[in-house]
């Protein structure tokens, strides 16, 4: 199925240039999410401090708030834009974190064996047909053994149909002028892929978010 992740450079620039601080057009986004992931850090699952990798950083919002809890935070974007922001906030504030442009389905730029703490930052929907079992290959390659990976991402619901523009019922996927932009798969397919893919499901959620439609799983590599 034909992609373009490239495309979410010029959604920052228009969003930047806008007055937003990242991806989110309004503050309640990131509230919103820095609200779960408390709620998921308090259940003591996940590691309380270490290597953390931030898959989709975008601006660096989300990891700059891990940074501030004591986690040494890497991202990693596709968007030069917002990645260029991201590391300049970074700098600037003197936190643990370094941020880089590549694409999270191959992850050149890590070792293996690195990450104690792999966080899908609300971006897994948008990696589409094959190039997600790369992705899940390549985590648990950055992962040192038992590592955990915390996945944060949109899952079908029965008002999916009305809410997403494009969305074909088939292949579960937005698709714009060919291209597929969004993979709203359903809970259980998405459970069923992680497993197969290798990890061990501590735990999963769904209708965290305000449309219903969000899914949240913990798990760790076996």
């Amino acid at each position: 199925m034909k992609t373009f992740y490239e495309g979410h450079n010029a959604v920052y620039k228009k969003r930047l240039a806008a007055g937003s601080r990242g991806w989110d057009v309004s503050e309640d986004g990131y509230e919103i999410h820095q609200s779960i992931l408390s709620d998921v850090l308090a259940n003591g699952r996940a590691p309380s401090s270490g290597k953390l990798l931030e898959l989709g950083c975008g601006a660096g919002n989300i990891g700059l708030w891990f940074a501030g809890l004591g986690y040494s935070v890497s991202g990693v974007d596709i968007a030069p834009t917002a990645v260029e922001l991201a590391q300049k906030r970074a700098v600037e504030s003197g936190a643990d974190a370094s941020f880089y442009v590549g694409n999270v389905v191959d992850l050149v730029s890590f070792a293996d064996d690195t990450f104690d703490f792999v966080y899908d930052s609300h971006l897994l929907h948008c990696i589409i047909g094959d190039d997600r079992g790369k992705l899940f290959a390549n985590v648990r390659r950055v992962l040192k053994p038992s590592g955990y990976f915390l996945v944060d991402t949109m899952c079908f619901c029965d008002s999916t149909l009305l809410k997403f523009e494009g969305f074909d019922i088939d292949s579960k996927c937005t698709i714009f002028d060919g291209t597929a932009t969004r993979y709203i798969g359903e809970e259980k397919d998405i459970i069923r892929e992680l497993k197969d893919a290798g990890f061990n499901i501590l735990f999963h959620h769904r209708d965290l978010d305000p449309d219903e439609n969000g899914l949240i799983v913990e798990m760790t590599t076996i």
